[in-house]
């Protein structure tokens, strides 16, 4: 049967922490946040304190293997340009600078690096999986920072549709590949990424709206120079800016042989994505937008 027991990683003690992991196997430590903003100083001490307490509590209990999410952001923030093209993809050899504007990579390559030091130092076994924006169904009526793009598509809560760009991976390869991981021992020290391909907003803008008719979506692109002058007044907008028909591509050959098959396709993920938030009650519908009430836009 299936035990659930809740810890807190920054209060509650490693003792606590062993208890809940006695007789386990493996551990797969999956917990981290994903902002849609800057990581909060309690966020920072969670990917790295509460990683290495659980690493810790791992190791006194007797836990064989671990596999560590980690993510793409750890790997993909070289300044070189030439880095992350199709010509020459990130490996898991790369890693990314420890000074980035981003605090969510840096706090995700702070307690990558801490983690592999810590596991060697105990003898823990572990690999680590490093997805890109994860996209696909839902299991709960939840509004996460990943469900953030389908759902202001969705709702039509922008004038206009940006060409932000972001490399996309499904969420169900996200979860076998964590699985297959902890189950193989030949994965141990390995750095899996998967991240499938890359997408454009305003290319899955058009896609939704022909997937669901009948919402108010819109369709029109906004011009650089409007979501600059958009993000003086949108948090999110100013976070995703750099993003503007961004491209990054990452060698996932390794991921692909693990799970014996290619990566989902990520206009397939989003798509996905769009659906179950639409069938959990996430997205709304403004009163009033039906199909007849739709207007077209291009």
């Amino acid at each position: 049967g299936l035990e659930v027991v809740k810890v807190d990683l920054l209060h509650d003690s490693e003792a606590e922490l062993v208890a809940a992991m006695s007789g386990c196997t493996y551990l797969a430590h999956v917990a981290s946040p994903f902002p849609g903003g800057d990581v909060t100083d309690d966020e920072m001490r969670t990917a790295l304190e509460g990683t290495a307490k659980v690493l810790r509590a791992a190791a006194a209990a007797g836990v064989k293997r671990v596999v560590l999410t980690s993510s793409v952001a750890a790997i993909g923030g070289s300044e070189d340009k030439a880095k992350g093209t199709a010509s020459r993809p990130f490996t898991a050899e790369d890693w990314s600078p420890e000074t980035m504007p981003s605090s969510y990579a840096v706090s995700k390559t702070r307690a990558e690096k801490a983690a592999w030091a810590l596991a060697g130092r105990l003898g823990l076994e572990m690999t680590t999986i490093h997805p890109s924006f994860v996209n696909g169904p839902l299991l709960l009526p939840r509004s996460p920072t990943s469900t953030a793009m389908a759902k202001r598509i969705l709702e039509g809560s922008m004038p206009a549709v940006p060409a932000i760009g972001m490399n996309v991976c499904g969420v169900q390869d996200v979860a076998e590949a964590h699985v297959k991981a902890v189950l193989d021992p030949s994965t141990a020290g390995q750095r899996l990424i998967v991240a499938a391909g890359n997408l454009l907003m305003t290319d899955l803008a058009v896609a939704i709206k022909e997937a669901h008719p009948g919402w108010p979506i819109k369709t029109a692109r906004i011009p650089w120079v409007a979501m600059w002058l958009y993000s003086f007044f949108d948090k999110q907008a100013a976070g995703v800016l750099p993003m503007w028909k961004k491209e990054s591509y990452y060698d996932v050959s390794a991921a692909e042989q693990l799970l014996g098959r290619p990566l989902q396709p990520p206009m397939e993920a989003a798509l996905e994505m769009a659906a179950s938030i639409i069938e959990l009650g996430v997205a709304s519908r403004p009163q009033g937008a039906g199909v007849g009430a739709v207007k077209e836009e291009s």
